[in-house]
């Protein structure tokens, strides 16, 4: 399953894919892919593009399970795995996601990413704050940016173009320009990626 805006029963998941068109963003986007947070070379033959929420449960499950430990694993520098926000599961996800960016700007956002996941998703003002602190950042200006939702609108574009895109849950996965929907692990991963490298060699 994956955490959605709309209610539906628990199943068992299977994988979806389908092609979809990669927006081209310009320049005056308040959300450059290239300032997004992002794990590999951006030279690498495949990037992984998750749309993901701190406020989600499958999130959660998804990082816990290790699986982008083993892609980096496996595929090395031949991957690029980049962070977007879509933070549409919770009333406490959209500010979650701007102190993410905030952690960002001082150069620790995966830090910051896996004690929230670590935590479950604890995502509430104080615990943001203590995520913080533990990983070192500067709090007065980690504060500074918090407050100031100096992030507020590359969030708010990053959402808008997961809905552009069409999805409705995270976390949601853009293979180059293949939509995989739900917490899938390293095979299903695999079985798109192989095929891609394959085809550059």
């Amino acid at each position: 399953m994956i955490c959605s805006v709309i209610v539906i029963p628990l199943l068992t998941f299977k994988p979806v894919v389908t092609p979809i068109s990669m927006q081209t963003l310009t320049p005056t986007d308040p959300a450059p892919m290239d300032a997004s947070p992002a794990l590999g070379p951006q030279t690498a033959s495949v990037t992984i593009i998750e749309y993901g929420d701190f406020g989600c449960s499958t999130c959660w499950y998804w990082h816990k399970q290790g699986v982008l430990k083993e892609l980096r694993a496996k595929y090395g520098d031949q991957i690029r795995f980049v962070w977007r926000d879509f933070p549409v599961i919770t009333l406490l996800s959209p500010k979650a996601a701007e102190a993410g960016q905030c952690a960002n700007e001082q150069g620790k956002f995966w830090e910051f990413h896996d004690l929230v996941f670590e935590h479950e998703g604890a995502i509430e003002a104080s615990d943001l704050l203590a995520y913080a602190g533990e990983i070192g950042l500067d709090i007065g200006k980690f504060t500074e940016c918090v407050t100031s939702r100096r992030f507020r609108d590359r969030v708010n574009a990053e959402q808008h173009e997961g809905f552009e895109n069409g999805f409705n849950g995270t976390p949601t996965f853009l293979v180059n320009n293949q939509t995989l929907i739900g917490p899938q692990n390293l095979s299903v991963f695999a079985s798109l990626i192989d095929p891609l490298l394959a085809a550059r060699k």
